[in-house]
């Protein structure tokens, strides 16, 4: 009897691999999965080693005795979830090359600000002006053929309008696709940028606002550090939160700064110049004795999560 049981499991199981196969040779599986599956075999072979060692025994839990068979494959199936999860967290912070997206634009004789809007997934982002002096705006994305990049401009009255999105074509990624992109952003020096506003699931930016004409800045990102140059042509007021990660705010010489905690932010950890600057109760960091400031900014970071403010020489 014990025999006859433990030997159901074999049948249903090479029923379930057939089935599966039929399916992929059909296409009706996605290409991620399919992969998977084909690197996952291996485990097969744990498998039937357990069942040959252990499989004619049964583990009573309370009430119920469970043959070891059935254990063996709920094993194998939460060796090869383990596995798979370690293989794609090593690949996780690899920098993909196989996508690359560029777009350059010259700013029209009547445009005269810019906006901005990018939401990207895994993505570094650095923010900058161009060396090169030609006057356009310029955005190159480099990253994986999992990620399907939209990158747009359109004019509004004087105001150019920059959109990129970025996108999973597939629910699961390739295992050989998966890992980080790069966003690079150049603007004219001295251009006015209205609003400079991103959006990311996980990776770092750095924006050197130092040459531009900043009025609004929002960055919202999942996971990432942000080190963030502040702009010494103009005032600047905004948001930059980070759910996991630490925020470098670099301000230049003789600008005054104005740092208060966003609702719900977790308290920071503060690296700061304590002859300049004031730490006040409720969390707020301003610039010592002065009438008014450039930069008035709202963070948001988790407990313990370093807030650094550095002073440009």
């Amino acid at each position: 009897m014990t025999t006859a049981r433990r030997r159901v499991m074999w049948p249903l199981l090479i029923v379930a691999i057939g089935a599966v196969w039929l399916l992929a040779v059909a296409g009706a599986i996605p290409g991620a999965v399919s992969d998977l599956l084909q690197r996952a075999w291996p485990a097969l072979l744990f498998l039937f080693g357990f069942d040959v060692l252990l499989g004619r025994r049964r583990l009573h839990v309370w009430r119920l005795a469970v043959e070891m068979g059935w254990v063996g494959l709920a094993l194998t199936a939460v060796l090869v979830a383990v596995v798979v999860g370690l293989a794609y967290r090593k690949q996780a912070d690899v920098v993909r090359t196989e996508n690359v997206q560029t777009l350059t634009q010259a700013l029209g004789a009547g445009v005269e600000r810019i906006r901005v809007d990018a939401q990207v997934m895994r993505t570094a982002v650095t923010v900058g002006v161009a060396e090169d002096g030609t006057g356009e705006v310029r955005a190159v994305y480099t990253g994986s053929r999992e990620s399907r990049v939209t990158m747009t401009w359109s004019v509004e009255g004087d105001t150019g309008v920059l959109s990129i999105s970025e996108a999973a074509r597939n629910a699961i990624p390739k295992l050989e696709d998966y890992g980080r992109g790069t966003l690079e952003l150049l603007f004219p020096a001295g251009a006015a940028v209205e609003v400079l506003q991103m959006t990311g699931d996980s990776g770092d930016v750095t924006a050197d606002l130092t040459q531009l004409r900043v009025a609004q800045f929002a960055l919202a990102l999942d996971a990432g550090d942000v080190i963030l140059r502040l702009p010494t042509l103009d005032v600047m007021q905004g948001r930059v939160a980070t759910r996991s990660g630490n925020i470098e705010l670099v301000v230049p010489e003789g600008m005054a700064l104005d740092v208060k905690l966003d609702a719900g932010s977790g308290e920071p950890a503060y690296a700061y110049d304590s002859f300049r600057y004031d730490l006040l109760r409720d969390g707020e960091l301003r610039r010592r004795n002065v009438p008014a400031f450039q930069y008035v900014l709202d963070v948001w970071l988790k407990d313990g999560a370093q807030l650094t403010i550095t002073d440009a020489p």
